[in-house]
């Protein structure tokens, strides 16, 4: 190491050096620094200090990670991953975050957390969703799943040596009886449409509501694709609505939940009339306010209808028709379970509603397929017994 000297503009004789540190285990590159003092014993000094920093960072001179609790660990995750996932997501899992993760494992050092500790926790998840108790207790293994996935991201970071929620023994459910899937069967059905025919439908707003139940009577689809439809979307030749977008909680169009969403659904001949009338009264309703409509359930006011307040004007209705309130998504049941009583093929019910796979479809319509087993057997006694 070669010690220099220079004089500073205010006059002051320092003594500098450039010092050799290593190969930097991360680039592969030579390392170098230089150090300055008022002497050359303290360029000695500074240049072993340097020597040593350098060796305690790992040997090498790029800023180490920080982190060293469970929330800088959880915090640096999210921040990486968030941008995969979609609004409507993004804010489930964040709220699982802070309100079952932060408040349990937060505060932890990562040297700290063991696997014993997450061990009792998932425990007491566990026991709270055997209880009954209501919250995202009932799903403890996806959260155990998701503690287990930032701990790793640690791992990928070198922050923790390794995963201790790996080791974790993840108690059985208990086993409870299938809750069964709320939809309006046959009588409830009739009920609801008789109701329906008898609203006046001069009324634009209950028109509009209308409509809007029909069309998801008759397609299955969620209420977010719905209110995302566009007139361009729906083929009024052929009897066609193409759903390839969809509307989240910010009032954001969003692509379909997975590749399988979608579709071109066709719809029967009564459903498209309804269609081109309430496009013709939608026109008129909004050429009179002085603009015009591309989006199929336009409320005039926004681009987009907000499915909340169209909430509660369901709920009136359910109400007013004497019927059980099953929600918009009650709707897409009720489809379902009209279609596959009707001997539809499943294969053609899974393409309808979108879903990934037909196993899907099978265990959330299960009950259908109980009957249907029923008729089954009734028509086997019948050829039975014509023999």
């Amino acid at each position: 190491m070669k010690i220099k000297d220079k004089i500073k503009k205010n006059g002051q004789k320092v003594y500098y050096a450039s010092v050799y540190l290593g190969v930097d285990q991360l680039t592969g590159k030579k390392a170098r620094t230089t150090v300055t003092a008022t002497t050359q014993k303290g360029v000695r000094i500074k240049a072993r200090d340097a020597i040593n920093a350098f060796a305690a960072n790992g040997y090498t001179v790029k800023d180490k990670p920080t982190i060293t609790t469970y929330k800088e660990l959880s915090n640096s995750w999210w921040d990486s991953y968030k941008s995969s996932l979609k609004p409507n997501t993004q804010q489930s899992y964040d709220g699982l975050i802070k309100v079952h993760l932060l408040p349990v494992f937060g505060d932890y050092k990562l040297s700290k957390l063991t696997t014993p500790i997450i061990q009792q926790q998932v425990n007491k998840w566990a026991e709270k969703a055997n209880k009954g108790e209501k919250g995202a207790y009932a799903n403890y293994r996806f959260l155990h799943n998701m503690n287990k996935r930032i701990l790793k991201y640690g791992v990928s970071l070198q922050v923790i040596t390794y995963n201790p929620a790996n080791d974790v023994i993840v108690p059985r459910k208990q086993q409870k009886e299938k809750a069964g899937v709320k939809y309006l069967d046959n009588k409830e059905l009739k009920q609801f449409l008789d109701y329906l025919d008898i609203l006046d439908q001069s009324n634009y707003e209950n028109l509009f509501d209308i409509v809007l139940y029909k069309t998801l009577l008759a397609t299955g689809c969620r209420i977010g694709e719905a209110l995302a439809l566009e007139w361009s979307d729906i083929d009024l030749d052929n009897g066609i609505i193409s759903i390839n977008k969809t509307l989240n909680r910010f009032q954001e169009i969003n692509s379909p939940k997975s590749s399988a969403g979608y579709r071109d659904i066709p719809i029967d001949n009564a459903t498209l009339l309804m269609l081109k009338q309430y496009k013709n009264r939608q026109q008129v309703q909004s050429w009179q306010l002085g603009r015009s409509e591309t989006v199929v359930f336009s409320v005039f006011t926004e681009k987009y209808a907000y499915a909340c307040n169209l909430r509660q004007r369901l709920n009136k209705h359910f109400k007013a028709a004497g019927v059980t309130n099953v929600s918009f998504h009650g709707f897409r049941h009720t489809h379902t379970t009209m279609m596959l009583y009707a001997q539809a093929s499943p294969k053609d019910v899974q393409y309808r509603l979108g879903h990934s796979n037909l196993m899907m479809t099978e265990n959330v319509y299960w009950h259908t397929n109980q009957e249907n087993a029923k008729k089954a057997v009734s028509n086997y006694e019948t050829a039975i017994n014509s023999l």
